[in-house]
């Protein structure tokens, strides 16, 4: 009998040590059947194995409701900037508490600050150092690094001077997501500080969502599908100019449904002479000429520009 009795309780030793740590193990075939004293567990668990702080010490197969609480949904989503030196996005696209946000943080680093650097490794999930522009340096990592872009299904490349928050950036992953759009971006705000390119990307006073034939370059965000058609005919020689146009050309620039502006989610686009003096991406070899480069490059794929329109607004939907 007595020898039954220690045979059992080095059963129930041997099942604390082994599940101990495994803090996010969902199935136990023991609840309501196993219950053992704290202090058993705090006398046979050494003190190289600790258990995790919410560990249920009468269950070690259990986690508390608190330690439930904090676990994270999975997402993947990646957000990609080519970062200089004269830049905020590293204080502006990331919050206190990251567990809320629903995307991963990816730069490429062109500047020679060491200091700049580690400031933006704090808050990146990947990083690199690589001299180039935004496009030139994502097509690098997306050939070079494909166990990386695999991780994800949308892809947000914005330039590192994009003036919002992780709650505009999480509310365009899930409006993406939620209307399965190939291409979307956010509008700009019309107020004397945003620099507006193109009158179509001006915000509308309207929860809506626009169906359009564009999306400015310095902020598309991609489904898998649609980036994986951009880098089949991305060429490195491109900087910024034209590639807007490239993109939804690649996708199919007749579509109605695909591509959308965002009029709920807004952003600032600084003016260039609040960039702090010489813009970082006139140090860019060729960028000189890029205009003339896309010119070149789209006479040769064939590639005619086209008017800007909207094919439909609609209201969106209070899930977003």
């Amino acid at each position: 009998m007595i020898n039954l009795v220690i045979l059992i309780i080095m059963l129930v030793v041997c099942l604390i040590l082994l599940f101990a740590n495994f803090d996010l193990l969902k199935i136990n075939p023991f609840a309501g059947r196993v219950s053992v004293p704290s202090n058993l567990v705090e006398r046979f668990v050494p003190n190289s194995l600790n258990l995790n702080k919410e560990t249920n010490k009468s269950n070690p197969l259990e986690l508390t409701n608190k330690a439930k609480a904090k676990l994270v949904p999975e997402h993947r989503n990646l957000v990609f900037t080519s970062a200089g030196d004269k830049t905020e996005f590293h204080k502006l696209w990331t919050s206190k508490n990251n567990a809320t946000n629903n995307y991963d943080i990816m730069v490429v680093y062109y500047g020679n600050d060491d200091g700049k650097f580690n400031d933006y490794k704090k808050i990146s999930k990947y990083i690199f150092r690589r001299k180039g522009s935004k496009f030139q340096n994502f097509h690098y990592i997306y050939n070079n690094y494909p166990n990386i872009i695999n991780k994800y299904d949308r892809f947000f490349i914005l330039d590192d001077d994009i003036i919002f928050g992780p709650k505009q950036i999480s509310q365009m992953f899930t409006i993406s997501k939620h209307y399965n759009l190939a291409i979307c971006g956010p509008t700009f705000e019309n107020v004397p500080e945003c620099k507006i390119s193109h009158r179509i990307t001006i915000t509308k006073k309207t929860p809506t969502l626009r169906y359009t034939n564009f999306i400015e370059v310095n902020v598309p965000l991609f489904n898998r599908v649609a980036l994986d058609k951009l880098m089949k005919y991305y060429d490195p020689i491109l900087i910024g100019w034209g590639i807007d146009y490239l993109y939804i050309w690649s996708c199919g620039k007749d579509k109605s449904r695909d591509y959308a502006l965002i009029d709920s989610v807004t952003c600032i686009n600084p003016q260039d002479d609040k960039k702090a003096g010489k813009r970082e991406l006139h140090n860019i070899k060729g960028v000189h000429s890029r205009q003339q480069t896309w010119i070149n490059y789209r006479n040769k794929i064939g590639i005619k520009e086209w008017k800007h329109k909207t094919y439909n607004t609609i209201k969106l939907s209070p899930e977003v």
